[in-house]
């Protein structure tokens, strides 16, 4: 898949530490020693892809397996794969969909929730541990810019596209 790069602009500087620093912090999330630790306080092990779909469920709300797949951009096949898991954990269910009876919405449990805030209360406490001489008011500043790119992610394309 190839494109046009869009033109340089005035924040383009600004744009490159910006993705420099997201992808230390892919790094850092995902690195072994992290994810180890993550899952021992949390009690809860399970792989990085599990863990982005219940995120996506916690914070999309119940979405058909089509929609998510659109969402994040995979493979129907892929999704219901990583599901599986998810579903014999009890972390997600699946149910009728309410706006067209003949379809299924998958849903985060109470359970999901449970073991999704164990591991984020688990991540915050590394997190507080890495920047924990950072004033309060430039951690809000960097989650404000964080949240602007997971909004952008839960945007509906097609929604977008009419």
């Amino acid at each position: 898949m190839t494109s046009t790069p869009p033109p340089p602009s005035a924040a383009a500087p600004e744009l490159a530490r910006l993705e420099a620093a997201l992808s230390a912090l892919v790094r850092w999330s995902e690195s072994r020693h992290v994810r180890a630790e993550v899952a021992r306080q949390a009690g809860c092990d399970m792989p990085a892809s599990a863990l982005r779909l219940l995120e996506h469920f916690a914070a999309a709300g119940p979405q058909r397996v089509s929609d998510i797949a659109e969402c994040l951009r995979v493979d129907v096949s892929t999704v219901s794969l990583q599901l599986r898991r998810l579903r014999a954990d009890a972390l997600v269910v699946r149910r009728t969909d309410p706006a067209d009876g003949r379809s299924a919405v998958i849903a985060i449990t109470e359970e999901g929730r449970r073991a999704l805030e164990r591991i984020r209360s688990a991540r915050r406490g590394l997190l507080a541990e890495a920047f924990g001489a950072t004033p309060p008011e430039q951690l809000g500043r960097a989650a404000d810019v964080l949240g602007l790119l997971q909004e952008h992610m839960l945007r509906d394309p097609a929604r977008e596209a009419r």
